[in-house]
């Protein structure tokens, strides 16, 4: 991330799951230590897959039985499908010094629905050399009780790490370190410029072989500037063959400039009579980075004060199909964005098992979908193919 913008004394509370806290019961202070459990990608290839060996496969629009479909029944009302990657919107936190503190932080995201993703290390070195918070990242140990801290208030954990490629093998043994204390998943900063990536194509391959040796199943998201030509000075090709997801940093308030603008039409994006706004940037990221063919998670300025330029930002994030947005960083982001934030929930996937007589029109007019998005979210390329007991993710 190049855009900038004393820890609690410990006490013993009993932790109960965030949907199991009563009013007026004590929330636990930092550190509270117990296991965390993450669904594996394992896991969720067999959710998907499971419903094939139920049945036998037919045109399941042909069975009889069929009920009326009943237009804008929520997919609220089904069961979240499993993933590997974050499920709310998330903000990011540079230094519990800068940011605030971790008690702080997890109350106001809590408020907001959010998760937070916090910087655990840069290169090879923990949090711990630079935030001066008795709080700061030292290692796994400071990791997990992080991470059990805010999972207990309700607020998803989750991790970033600047990435140098100076030394490959100790930098991916900490991020599997980092996900194996608790973080759901890790993004990793992979940017060109001084202080950020020096390491050849070669190191990111080396990279990606050991971290996902060590953590096969947990979520790794490539995080970069959204500027098309930066894109060319990274080795994304090698950090996309081993990440689920792309977190492009969308921070057109920056990407204004006469110089930017240059550049943006060498690209071959041209700016519109308004100039870079979040819209524009934002596709022109987009445009660049489809042929990885992974998801987008777009990430904000969240000092921007502009509603109207947030909420095209927000628009079009789930335009490109984004399940949830971030915002950089907690301390510089305006309670205005938050709001924002928690009244544009993420488009999360649902799971629904395929009833005799249901066919795939049928389940995307009750659950707000497309046939198409089915077919695409499923891997199906016959609509009339479907399986009684077959369990298909409906689009968020």
């Amino acid at each position: 991330m190049r855009y900038r913008g004393s820890a609690p004394a410990s006490i013993t509370t009993a932790r109960m799951p965030p949907k199991e806290r009563r009013p007026g019961r004590a929330r636990a202070r930092w550190p509270v230590t117990s296991s965390a459990s993450t669904t594996t990608r394992r896991d969720f290839l067999k959710l998907v897959g499971g419903g094939a060996a139920l049945a036998g496969l037919w045109p399941v629009s042909a069975v009889a039985g069929a009920v009326s479909a009943v237009p804008g029944t929520p997919a609220s009302a089904l069961p979240t499908a499993a993933s590997t990657l974050p499920n709310t919107h998330l903000a990011w936190v540079w230094q519990f010094s800068t940011d605030g503190t971790p008690e702080t932080i997890r109350d106001t995201l809590a408020a907001y629905g959010m998760g937070v993703a916090l910087k655990t290390h840069d290169g090879v070195e923990w949090m711990a050399k630079y935030d001066r918070s008795a709080a700061a990242v030292s290692g796994p140990a400071r990791i997990e009780e992080l991470a059990e801290f805010f999972e207990s208030g309700g607020v998803p954990f989750h991790a970033w790490a600047v990435v140098h490629g100076s030394d490959p093998a100790r930098e991916a043994s900490m991020a599997a370190q980092v996900l194996r204390a608790g973080a759901r998943t890790i993004a990793l900063d992979l940017e060109s410029y001084r202080g950020f990536w020096v390491g050849t194509a070669a190191k990111a391959r080396q990279y990606g072989e050991i971290l996902r040796s060590a953590q096969p199943d947990k979520g790794v998201l490539t995080t970069l500037d959204a500027r098309p030509w930066e894109m060319d000075r990274i080795p994304l090709k090698e950090f996309a063959a081993f990440s689920d997801a792309v977190a492009p940093q969308v921070y057109w308030s920056d990407f204004g400039t006469a110089a930017n603008i240059t550049k943006y039409w060498i690209a071959g994006d041209i700016p519109g009579s308004e100039g870079v706004t979040a819209r524009f940037a934002l596709d022109a990221a987009a445009r660049k980075l489809q042929t990885l063919q992974l998801p987008i998670y777009p990430i904000g300025p969240g000092f921007v004060k502009d509603s109207v330029a947030w909420t095209q930002f927000i628009e079009r994030s789930f335009a490109h199909e984004a399940r949830a947005i971030s915002t950089w960083r907690y301390g510089t982001t305006t309670p205005a964005v938050f709001a924002m934030l928690r009244d544009n929930p993420p488009k999360v996937d649902r799971i629904y098992t395929v009833q005799p007589g249901d066919s795939l029109g049928y389940i995307a007019i009750t659950y707000g979908t497309t046939v198409e998005g089915l077919m695409k979210k499923n891997g199906i390329t016959n609509p009339d193919l479907i399986n009684i007991g077959q369990e298909l993710i409906v689009p968020g």
